[in-house]
This record gives C-alpha cells, sequence and structure tokens, in this order.
C-alpha cells in the first residue's frame, strides 16, 4: 500500500508546468527577435545590405519580408509576451518575497537596455524605447499595490494608474497595454475560462489577438513548477539580445545563404 501511495505522489499531473510554457516562450521570442532584428532593423535601417542575404537562393524581397514578419513574428513571436504576463501574476502569487522579486526585474531591466537599445535602435542608448523587463516591473508593481492598498481605494486606483500611465511614457515594450494585460490576468487568476476570455478581448489591444495560441497554452498550465532554472530565463533575454547584434553586425559583412 505504501509503494502504491509512493507511486501516486510521483505521477506527473497531466499538461504544461512553468518550466516548459517558459521554454516555449523564449523559443517564441527568439524568433520574433531574429526577424526584427535581423531583417526588419537590418534592411529597413541599411544596417545589411540587401544582397548580403538570400533565402533559398533568391535575395529577400517585399512578399518574403511579409511573410518573414506575419509567420515569425505573429503567429510564432506574439505567443511569448502573454505569458511572459502570466509568469508575471504567478510570481506574484507564489514568491516569498515581492519585494525582492520586484527589484530583480528592475535589475535586470536596466541590465538588459543596451542589448535592447543596440539591437532595436542600433545604437548604446534609445531613450525613445525601453526594454520589455520595465514593462513586467510596472506591471508587478501595479499588482502589488492593487493588493497592498485593498482597503484604501483611491491610492489603488492612482498607483494602479499611475503604473499603466508610467509605461505609455516611458514607452516601454508593450507600453501600457502590457500593464494593463497583467493586470486584467491578474483579477481573473483562478479562472482558466475568464483567462482564455481575457485572451479574446485582447483583439482590441495591440493586435493580441493574433496569437490567442499563447492563452490556449495557459489553459494547460497544470500548476506544477517544473525545474525552475529561474536564472537562465532571466539571462537568456539580455545574452540573446547580443547574440543577435552580434550576428546583424557579422551578416553586415559577410553574406549569408539561409537554406
Amino acid at each position: 500500500m505504501e509503494a502504491q501511495s509512493n507511486l501516486l505522489e510521483k505521477k506527473k499531473v497531466w499538461g504544461l508546468n512553468q518550466t516548459q510554457l517558459k521554454f516555449i516562450a523564449i523559443l517564441s521570442m527568439l524568433v520574433d527577435h531574429l526577424v526584427y532584428g535581423i531583417f526588419e532593423v537590418g534592411l529597413y535601417q541599411n544596417i545589411i545590405s540587401a544582397s548580403n542575404i538570400t533565402i533559398g537562393g533568391s535575395y529577400v524581397t517585399s512578399a518574403m519580408m511579409e511573410k518573414l514578419e506575419f509567420f515569425g513574428r505573429i503567429v510564432i513571436g506574439r505567443i511569448a509576451f502573454p505569458l511572459f504576463c502570466f509568469f508575471i501574476v504567478q510570481g506574484f502569487m507564489h514568491t516569498k518575497n515581492r519585494m525582492k522579486y520586484a527589484l530583480r526585474l528592475l535589475i535586470f531591466a536596466f541590465i538588459s537596455e543596451v542589448p535592447f537599445d543596440l539591437v532595436s535602435s542600433n545604437v548604446i542608448f534609445d531613450p525613445n524605447y525601453q526594454n520589455v523587463f520595465f514593462t513586467l516591473f510596472l506591471g508587478l508593481a501595479a499588482l502589488i499595490i492593487i493588493e497592498k492598498f485593498a482597503n484604501q481605494p483611491l491610492i489603488r486606483i492612482i498607483g494602479t494608474i499611475a503604473c499603466i500611465f508610467a509605461a505609455k511614457y516611458l514607452r516601454t515594450d508593450y507600453d501600457m497595454f502590457g500593464v494593463m494585460l497583467i493586470i486584467l490576468m491578474y483579477f481573473v487568476r483562478f479562472n482558466k475560462f475568464q483567462n482564455l476570455m481575457v485572451g479574446m478581448s485582447t483583439r482590441y489591444f495591440y493586435g493580441f489577438y493574433y496569437q490567442m495560441t499563447a492563452f490556449a497554452l495557459m489553459y494547460l498550465y497544470n500548476g506544477e513548477r517544473g525545474k525552475g532554472l529561474k536564472y537562465f530565463f532571466y539571462a537568456f533575454y539580455p545574452v540573446h539580445l547580443l547574440l543577435i547584434y552580434f550576428l546583424r553586425m557579422y551578416i553586415a559583412s559577410n553574406p549569408i545563404a539561409i537554406f
């Protein structure tokens, strides 16, 4: 009987755990940023000559670019951000120290800013566009305010609105809509169906509706943490951006053929 009990305890819960969802998110983000950094920024800003990249033996045409942008940045790339918002809500609910969690996000926001600006603007610092860690930090800050001032509605409302508009005026990636999405997902955190409805409602926000896949994946979340690998996922963001920047610089001087 004891052996059977141990087997039941070790039996895996059906669905996707948080680590698996995080790997899906970072792979989606990687595809999105490769298309963005190499093709959109690289070609549109004339950092890379159009003659330096061939796909299937042909130079990149406007029709190819449309397909790359649609499949790379919309079909695949738009899976990532809603999942990151989901992780913020889950982290907020389960972390032992919310202030430490917020500080960690802010530290990685500053660490990631130079790699982000190099990829998006080809400069070390661009004050007109800030990386997604700032958006996630402001979303988490809004959740902290919502719970901390639950009995002080005026402070709660003002603080939440301040976080939303801070994202807008700081021009963070996904701006105010990113913070709003985190807040919406927080309020439906205990109901998977309602979370799915939030995903459908985002068709009015920033074109997120192209990727309901992200919300379908959340529906499959089994509540298990998985292997963790916390700092790997934090570090992946600035590291992969730097690698994309160096790859773009390499292609600018060395023609490549894809397929």
